[in-house]
């Protein structure tokens, strides 16, 4: 559920800014995620 959010967020930029979604910032696209309260990296694990 969560690719499939952030995939729709992503079209909907690139709608936006009438761009390609390939073409997007990743930190534009970074900072749509990081509203929504997406996981955009995992803690490393220590043993």
């Amino acid at each position: 559920m969560i690719l499939g959010q952030s995939a729709a967020i992503a079209a909907c930029k690139a709608i936006d800014i009438d761009h390609a979604v390939y073409d997007i910032p990743y930190k534009v696209l970074q900072e749509e995620l990081m509203k929504r309260v997406q996981v955009l990296s995992l803690p490393e694990l220590t043993k």
